[in-house]
């Protein structure tokens, strides 16, 4: 978080919590600190979107979470059991429950193998072709909008949108709980990025799905999300419910971050100025103190703490605004 502590849990069914998270890189020029002290809660059923500007630590929370790489310190618990802990054949057999759909749908995509093959892989790894015979395999294929007539082609022939498909019905081929999604339409046409993001929500009612939605589009997350975490610099800024967090952003840097939307009702005063300081050497007390309009001492000296700013609302701010906005 941009602060320290933990907003409380919301009750028992959790399927995800995630707490004191720690992600660091060694470089040739020091050590990158690309998560620091990170927790949150994924309740079953939930999609929590995590938001903020590139290099926010956005990613590498979501694959740490996963355990690629696992994280420095810190423990993720998922349906009881602690993934930092477990052995590596506990890990591999739980990842089947956990799948990712990556950024880059092209490259994410072996293009030497059918798309068929691909879609398939994790059903031939793990040997549940009885689940998921070739018949139900071609319905996936029919609920993502690829047509099975293409199935032996490679996934270069396909456009980025098509191949996002390919990648989505790949991550759904298991049965998963929990779908991370990170940046899923980022790099497509704005036309294509709805069809995406219509299917997702399809998806997610007819398998059951928990999700993770990693993206800088604050009008997509706003959206998708039932929830929403907001990242700065490796930490954890604000949190809450979607609507909530839209209709009365607290931290500053929220209320920046929806200031750059056009339409978003929030003053054009709040915009961010200034440079991101380097994951490298990131600023002492609150990490955004460097470019906030209402840094006072207490904020270049001490790490704030979350404080509650309504129900399912939570701060991590010495100065946490009251700002309410109205969403168009």
């Amino acid at each position: 978080m941009v602060g320290v502590g933990t907003a409380p849990l919301r009750g028992d069914d959790l399927l995800i919590r995630v707490e004191n998270m720690v992600v660091e890189f060694n470089t040739s020029g020091g050590t990158v600190q690309a998560v620091s002290d990170v927790s949150f809660d994924v309740a079953e059923g939930e999609t929590l979107g995590i938001v903020g500007e590139s290099g926010c630590g956005k990613s590498t929370t979501a694959k740490a979470m996963i355990q690629l790489p696992p994280p420095k310190s810190g423990s993720v618990m998922y349906a009881d059991r602690d993934l930092t802990e477990i052995s590596k054949e506990e890990l591999r057999r739980s990842r089947a429950d956990l799948q990712m759909i990556f950024q880059d749908p092209i490259s994410s995509l072996n293009p030497r193998r059918t798309v068929w093959d691909i879609i398939r892989e994790g059903v031939d790894i793990w040997g549940t072709a009885g689940v998921w015979s070739d018949a139900r395999l071609v319905e996936l294929m029919e609920q993502v909008g690829i047509d099975p007539q293409y199935r032996d082609r490679k996934a270069y022939q396909f456009s980025g949108g098509q191949c996002q498909r390919i990648s989505i019905a790949r991550a759904l081929a298991l049965d998963p709980k929990v779908l991370i999604s990170d940046e899923p339409v980022s790099a497509l046409d704005v036309s294509v990025q709805a069809q995406i993001l219509n299917l997702l929500d399809d998806l997610k009612t007819q398998h059951a799905l928990t999700m993770l939605f990693i993206s800088h589009d604050l009008a997509v997350v706003r959206n998708v999300s039932d929830r929403v975490m907001v990242m700065y610099l490796g930490r954890v800024a604000e949190v809450g419910d979607a609507d909530a967090l839209f209709a009365n952003p607290a931290h500053p840097y929220t209320q920046a971050l929806l200031a750059a939307v056009p339409g978003s009702g929030v003053n054009a005063s709040a915009r961010l100025e200034g440079e991101l300081p380097s994951p490298l050497d990131p600023p002492e007390g609150c990490r955004f103190h460097t470019r906030c309009p209402h840094v006072t001492e207490v904020c270049k000296t001490t790490v704030p703490e979350f404080t509650q700013h309504g129900p399912d609302h939570w701060v991590a701010c010495h100065h946490p605004q009251s700002t309410p906005v109205e969403i168009r």
